[in-house]
């Protein structure tokens, strides 16, 4: 797969993987949240590989690419088409 996770993606990604990997792991210390705590570990190293790697399958299966930068002009002709 290409590369489509931008700039901007890629710092938001960098910061809320590991806090899901954080908030996880404090959820697995506790009596609660068992299954919680596993999703947000699994979710945030998602979030942390694709922010890595700059490739996100998800983006890929829903044909996004937040790397793409569209001229305010190609919007508005899209918007009226």
């Amino acid at each position: 797969m290409k590369e489509n996770v931008g700039k901007q993606d890629q710092l938001i990604r960098s910061i809320a993987g590991p806090a899901l990997i954080g908030v996880g792991y404090l959820a697995l210390g506790g009596n609660k949240g068992k299954i919680e705590g596993l999703v947000s570990i699994v979710v945030g190293t998602l979030l942390t590989e694709s922010a890595i790697t700059k490739v996100c399958p998800v983006n890929y299966f829903f044909g996004i690419d937040s790397r793409k930068r569209k001229s305010p002009v190609k919007k508005i002709r899209e918007a009226l088409i």
